[in-house]
């Protein structure tokens, strides 16, 4: 398995490569290495190696592609001294982006290895939207014809919903019948039904997970400086990404500090269902675009999973796996929306415990376990 991600923090990733663990694949996972980490390491039965390169974050176009290029080549070479060393591989799965790190598997491919794409996210529409190029200049055109050359060398694509692959990947010319949805479920035993966290005058909400502009964060904060009520709100925000030192500032210029508490970090995996728990009400909060709109985020689910009540937005995506009183909606890209939904919670909190049953009954839509089936007997299909 290849990703340019970091390993223990990467939900989907693990959950995956446990997944093949448990059906008696022997795994090895070439990631990107931060500056303590060891260069290997066993991680739940996972044999994992990361290669000697930092994650770039940052708003240049050919920063981005340099750094996916060194990658690229790193895990060439990596993978030809595992070869040397007599490892012959079954599967080579390897997560996007970049959809041609899949074109590293090249020597695992003519040693027999059948080829998974995972496309997470749809790298035209994740850069047009990043960069706000839109859908019709060259770098969209590149990054398309990139992406199908890509599906087209792999034995099979995987993505993480039906939303995505009807309304992204079908239309971008990769045929249905090679794309296959495990959907991006939460892990059901590690973000098991939690007791419901005393609100006891404040209400604790959360969001955690990768600090984009692109994931509303910029409405959150508008929002937040408008409530009536901050004095009942406490709101925790955990993540990195190329939006943190712009969100920094907000919260500042806001004067938010004392209602709003910014973790610049990420914590592994296995770490965060204790982390979130200590929460009433979830944050998801998303500017719509021609990806997001298609994106069911992770951290939903994972608060879904955990017994949290919800904040978000209704998107093509969200609005496919949830009906109306499922979750708090409020207008994608309208503040007063928001801060409306957030007045009524922090004047009634007493509001939460009525969502609360409703997300218990629905969490049994959304689990991993099932997706985790059909996982493995595609590997199975695929290594005979």
């Amino acid at each position: 398995m290849i990703a340019y991600t970091h390993y223990e923090t990467d939900p989907r990733v693990i959950r995956e490569a446990e997944a093949a663990l448990s059906a008696g694949f022997e795994v090895d996972f070439l990631t990107l290495r931060r500056e303590k980490d060891a260069a290997e390491e066993v991680i739940r039965g996972v044999r994992v190696m990361r290669l000697n390169q930092r994650r770039y974050r940052g708003r240049g176009h050919l920063q981005y592609l340099l750094a996916y290029l060194q990658f690229f080549i790193r895990c060439i070479f990596k993978s030809l001294v595992l070869l040397l060393q007599g490892r012959r591989y079954q599967v080579a799965h390897v997560n996007n982006m970049p959809d041609f790190l899949v074109f590293s598997t090249v020597l695992l491919k003519l040693f027999g290895a059948k080829i998974i794409l995972d496309i997470h996210d749809p790298m035209p529409n994740t850069f047009s939207s990043k960069f706000k190029s839109g859908d019709k200049g060259f770098f969209f055109r590149a990054l398309l014809a990139q992406e199908r050359l890509s599906a087209a060398y792999a034995d099979c694509i995987l993505t993480v919903s039906d939303p995505v692959k009807d309304s992204i990947l079908v239309p971008h010319g990769i045929p249905p019948e090679r794309i296959h949805v495990i959907a991006n479920f939460a892990d059901d035993q590690l973000f098991g039904l939690r007791d419901f966290a005393a609100i006891n005058g404040k209400v604790h909400m959360i969001f955690h997970g990768t600090i984009l502009e692109r994931y509303g964060l910029r409405d959150l904060i508008q929002a937040l400086a408008k409530v009536r009520r901050k004095d009942r709100l406490a709101v925790r925000i955990i993540g990195e990404g190329d939006f943190s030192p712009e969100l920094k500032h907000l919260i500042r210029s806001h004067d938010l500090e004392k209602a709003v508490t910014f973790e610049n970090r990420l914590y592994p995996l296995h770490n965060i269902p204790d982390i979130v728990a200590s929460s009433n009400l979830g944050l998801v909060p998303l500017e719509i675009s021609s990806i997001t709109n298609y994106a069911l985020p992770l951290k939903l689910l994972e608060y879904i999973s955990l017994g949290l009540p919800v904040v978000t937005v209704r998107s093509a995506a969200i609005g496919y796996y949830l009906k109306e009183g499922d979750c708090f909606f409020y207008k994608p890209g309208n503040v007063e929306s928001l801060v409306e939904i957030l007045d009524q919670i922090t004047g009634n909190p007493e509001c939460l415990y009525g969502f609360r049953e409703k997300t218990v009954k629905l969490r049994e839509k959304f689990l991993w376990s099932g997706e985790r089936t059909k996982y493995v007997d595609l590997l199975q299909r695929l290594s005979n």
